[in-house]
C-alpha cells in the first residue's frame, strides 16, 4: 500500500513540534520568570483589569519529590499561583474558600481600601462554602504578596500564600534586559510521613519553643519545591525578586562566589543601587530586589544556600517545681548552612554584560517629621507557663484585649512617628498594613535607660516591614526603632474609597480566631512571626478622614 506523503509530512512536523516542546520543558526555567510557579489566568480582556478566580481548598502536593502531602491551596498549588498586572491596573479576584474552615485574604504590602484588606479588624471571616470579590486599584509597582489572616500561623504553615508582581514602567535597559525571576522563599515543618505538622504538638517544651521562638520548618522550599535547578548564563545578567514567606525564619540567602546588588525592597526600586553585598537578608514578610551576573564555566553546578542570623532564639526548660526557665540558645546565629537551590550554568553564545545600572533609579521623596505627633508601641511577651501559655503583647495587651480605646488614632494626611520598642531578647519584624513608612534610626539603651547606641537610617526606603531587634541586655534593657508614616490614602482612591480608612472599629460577639469581629477603618500592625501574631502581638491604628 503506498504511503501517504501528507500523513508523513504532518508526522515529521509532529515529531519535531514535540521536541520543541521538550526542549522547552528542559529549559524553560531560563525563560520563565514564575520558575515553576503556576500563573493566574486573567479573565478580563480589558488591557486595564487583570481578573482572577481563586480558589481554597484542601489538595495534595508534592513539595518533596515522590510524598504527597496534604496541604491548603490557592487553585490547587503550593504556593498560589502568581498574580501580575501593571501599575493604574484595577485587580478583580473572585474568592471562593472551599476550606473546611473560614479564612480571608490579605495583600500584604499594597495600598487599598480597608475593607479589602482582609483583615479581621476590616471584614468579617469568609465562611467555608462561600465566596467574596476583591476589587481594587495597584497603585505602586513591586513585588507583593498574598495569605490568609484568620489563623494565619496555620493556614500560612499549610500552604496558603502567593505572590503579586505589579511591574513597573520605564525600566533602564540593563535591569528591563536582565533574565527575571520570581522567588518566593518558605519552610514547612513536615513530619515523618511527609505530612504537615499540626501546630504546637510534642512535648510542653517543644510547645513553648514554638511559641517563643515561632515555628521553623524542617524542610525549605523555593517556589514550594525542595531544591529546585535553575539554569543561568555565565556573563548574563539575572534579576531575582524575592519574597520570605514562611511563618517565622528568617532567610540570608548566599550565592557562594557572587557579589549581589539590591535594587529594590517592599516598596519598589530603591534611589540608587546598593552594590556588592555578600548575601541578601530577608525577614518573614519582607522582599528584595536583587541583580548579579552569574560566574561558572558551563556544566558547572553551584549550590545556593541559608545561611543563619541571630536573632535571639531561646531554650525552654520546665523544673520539676513547675517553673520555666528561659535561657540563651548557644547555636543561635550559628546552626549549619543548608542549601534552597542548584545553579547550573549553561554555554552564552552572547558576549558577557556587566550589570551597568544607573547611579540613579528613582527619587524617594523623605517623610517632612516636623511637628509630627509620636505613639510609643511597646512588644512584649508575658513569662511562659508549664502549661504552654504565653501571651504575646503591644503596649501590654494581647490583640483579644484591644479595644477602638486602645487604638492609637490619625487623620489621613497626617504624619506621625513610631517608637517601636522591644523590650524581649527576641527579634520581631514589624508589619504595617495599608501604608508605606521610612526607618528612621534605632537606639539600644540599657536597663537603666543609658542609651549604647544609635544606629542611623539605612538608605531611604519606602516599607511595610521592618525587624525590631532583640534588646542587648537583662531585662529592662531595650531596643527602639523610629519610623515615620504619612497616613495617605492610595492614590486614586475615590472619596468613598477613602471612607474605608475612617470607621469605627466595631467589635462584635463572634470569633474570629482572635476574639473579635466587625468592619471598621482600622489598619493592622503585628509581629509577623505568625507564631506571635496569632498570640496577640497585634494590633490596629484608626485612621478618620
Amino acid at each position: 500500500m503506498a504511503e501517504n506523503p501528507g500523513k508523513n509530512i504532518f508526522g515529521y512536523a509532529m515529531i519535531i513540534f514535540l521536541l520543541i516542546a521538550l526542549t522547552g520543558c528542559l529549559h524553560e526555567d531560563d525563560s520563565e520568570e514564575a520558575f515553576g510557579l503556576q500563573v493566574a489566568e486573567d479573565i478580563n480582556p480589558d488591557p486595564d483589569i487583570v481578573e482572577i478566580n481563586l480558589e481554597a481548598r484542601e489538595d495534595y502536593v508534592e513539595m518533596v519529590p515522590g510524598v504527597p502531602s496534604k496541604v491548603y491551596t490557592y487553585n490547587g498549588s503550593v504556593p498560589g499561583p502568581l498574580i501580575r498586572g501593571n501599575v493604574g491596573d484595577t485587580l478583580i479576584v473572585h474568592f471562593t474558600n472551599n476550606l473546611p474552615e473560614p479564612t480571608t485574604i490579605h495583600w500584604h504590602g499594597l495600598r487599598l481600601p480597608a475593607d479589602m484588606d482582609g483583615s479581621s479588624v476590616a471584614q468579617n471571616p469568609i465562611q467555608p462554602g462561600d465566596s467574596f470579590t476583591y476589587e481594587f486599584e495597584l497603585t505602586e509597582a513591586s513585588l507583593f504578596w498574598y495569605h490568609p489572616h484568620v489563623r494565619s500561623n496555620e493556614q500560612v504553615e499549610k500552604g496558603l500564600a502567593g505572590a503579586l508582581l505589579v511591574k513597573e514602567r520605564d525600566l533602564a535597559k540593563s535591569i528591563r534586559t536582565a533574565k527575571q525571576k520570581i522567588l518566593v522563599f518558605d519552610d514547612v515543618l513536615l513530619d515523618k510521613n511527609g505530612q504537615v505538622e499540626a501546630a504546637f504538638t510534642g512535648s510542653m517544651e517543644e510547645v513553648l519553643l514554638k511559641k517563643i521562638n515561632g515555628r521553623d520548618g524542617n524542610t525549605l522550599l523555593v517556589n514550594g519545591r525542595e531544591m529546585p535547578t535553575m539554569y543561568v548564563k555565565p556573563g548574563q545578567p539575572v534579576r531575582w525578586r524575592m519574597v520570605n514567606i514562611a511563618n517565622n525564619r528568617f532567610m540570608r540567602v548566599v550565592i557562594p562566589g557572587h557579589k549581589l546588588t539590591r535594587i529594590g525592597g517592599d516598596g519598589g526600586l530603591l534611589e540608587a543601587p546598593i552594590e556588592e553585598m555578600d548575601d541578601v537578608f530577608l525577614v518573614s514578610g519582607q522582599r528584595a530586589d536583587v541583580m548579579f551576573v552569574p560566574k561558572g564555566k558551563p556544566g558547572s553546578e553551584l549550590i545556593v544556600y541559608w545561611k543563619d542570623t541571630a536573632r535571639g532564639r531561646h531554650t525552654i526548660d520546665i523544673m520539676d517545681n513547675g517553673m520555666v526557665m528561659m535561657g540563651d540558645d548557644e547555636m543561635d546565629g550559628k546552626y549549619p548552612d543548608i542549601p534552597l537551590m542548584r545553579l547550573v550554568f549553561e554555554k552564552n553564545r552572547k558576549p558577557a554584560r556587566e550589570l551597568d545600572l544607573p547611579g540613579d533609579l528613582r527619587t524617594i521623596e523623605p517623610i517632612d517629621i516636623t511637628g509630627a505627633a509620636e505613639t510609643t508601641l511597646k512588644f512584649g511577651h508575658s513569662m511562659p507557663m508549664a502549661n504552654g501559655m504565653v501571651k504575646f503583647l503591644i503596649n501590654g495587651k494581647t490583640f483579644g484585649e484591644v479595644t477602638s480605646a486602645d487604638a492609637p488614632d490619625a487623620q489621613v494626611g497626617e504624619t506621625q512617628v513610631w517608637n517601636l520598642v522591644n523590650m524581649t531578647a527576641g527579634d520581631h519584624p514589624f508589619h504595617l498594613h495599608g501604608f508605606f513608612f521610612q526607618v528612621l534610626e534605632t537606639v539600644y539603651k540599657d536597663e537603666n535607660g543609658n542609651v549604647l547606641e544609635v544606629v542611623p537610617a539605612p538608605p531611604l526606603e519606602n516599607v511595610d516591614m521592618v525587624n525590631l531587634p532583640a534588646r542587648r541586655g537583662p531585662s529592662g534593657a531595650t531596643s527602639m526603632v523610629k519610623i515615620a508614616i504619612t497616613f495617605d490614602p492610595a492614590e486614586g482612591l475615590t472619596g468613598a474609597d477613602i471612607e474605608a480608612h475612617g470607621g469605627v472599629a466595631v467589635i462584635e460577639d463572634a470569633d474570629l480566631g482572635t476574639g473579635q469581629r466587625g468592619r471598621s477603618g482600622g489598619w493592622q500592625f503585628h509581629c509577623h512571626i505568625l507564631e506571635h501574631a496569632d498570640g496577640g502581638m497585634m494590633s490596629y491604628v484608626e485612621v478618620f478622614q
